[in-house]
């Protein structure tokens, strides 16, 4: 039998059918939508963040759909147990580099696409009226389209956009164990690390070939971030530095900033929302590299930085 959700939502939620179907149907315009600076300084990034009610609704499908949908074991974000230390430290002992970055990564996954990755996926079933209402809930509709979209800012949109990459995970990935290449895929960012200095090109034509044939989603390679990488050069991966030696470094831009904030803090220079910004540098930095923390422990004293 299809799965049905409108009825165990509804039990669940404590909310009343006829309130939850109306509130499903106009959940795709309840979003705050507003713009921020990208990461690379160049152009703005839109968020649009569902509202309230839409999340409490997102979240009870996260927590009894799609524990259902399969993520493929390439996927590095958004994965309880993974992060970018992970996702660096599979490519760090290979000298040659290819990085891949999508364009426009979640607003290119459109609702149709959920339509067609229900199809291929016999791991779940559901009723034509119940997969449209999944679409409505876990999909935003901007002003001025026609075109359900996964949006940057609901608490949905990770876990959802990895489930419909599993079919172009699995093909890049048994590509790759074929040609003794090694690749992860951080959300928009593809990693990909071998020995043979060629196999780079090759690679990215294999993405460029599944890209044009797959079903869904599509997608386009921002061709402005390729980065062909080696160790003649310094090789980050998701903002870590992968040392010639194999080891995986926060690097010393990173760590110039933490003790200089550290300084600043001593001499009284920082407001508290510093200082919280400055806990959660060194709980980064504790995860990643902790032989630096330890060392700032040494330099000013451990209670000051556990404390911290």
């Amino acid at each position: 039998m299809p799965t049905t959700i409108l009825g165990n939502m509804s039990a669940d939620l404590l909310i009343p059918k006829v309130k939850l179907e109306y509130l499903i149907r106009s959940a795709p315009y309840r979003y705050k939508v507003y713009q921020i600076p990208k990461r690379t300084g160049v152009g703005l990034r839109t968020i649009a963040q569902p509202a309230k009610e839409v999340k409490t609704i997102q979240y009870w499908v996260v927590e009894n759909i799609f524990p259902k949908l399969r993520i493929h074991q390439a996927a590095s974000a958004y994965i309880p147990g993974k992060n970018i230390l992970h996702n660096a430290e599979v490519h760090s002992d290979k000298p040659y580099l290819l990085k891949i970055d999508f364009c426009d990564f979640f607003p290119s996954i459109k609702g149709d696409d959920f339509f067609k990755y229900s199809q291929e996926n016999n791991d779940i079933s559901f009723s034509e009226a119940d997969l449209h209402r999944l679409v409505r809930i876990l999909f935003w509709l901007p002003k001025r389209n026609n075109d359900l979209q996964l949006s940057i800012g609901a608490p949905s949109s990770p876990f959802l956009s990895n489930s419909i990459m599993f079919n172009f995970d699995s093909q890049i990935f048994n590509y790759c164990v074929e040609n003794d290449i090694c690749y992860t895929r951080y959300a928009d960012d593809l990693v990909f690390s071998m020995h043979n200095m060629e196999k780079r090109g090759e690679v990215l034509a294999k993405v460029e070939e599944i890209l044009a044939s797959q079903a869904f989603p599509t997608l386009k390679i921002n061709n402005r971030k390729t980065v062909f990488g080696s160790k003649a050069h310094r090789r980050i991966v998701t903002g870590l530095i992968l040392s010639n030696d194999g080891a995986v470094s926060l690097g010393r831009g990173r760590k110039r900033r933490i003790r200089a904030q550290i300084h600043h803090m001593l001499q009284g220079k920082l407001s508290e929302e510093e200082i919280s910004n400055l806990r959660g540098m060194l709980a980064f930095a504790r995860d990643i590299e902790p032989g630096f923390v330890e060392r700032m422990e040494i330099r000013y004293g451990k209670q000051l930085i556990v404390m911290m």
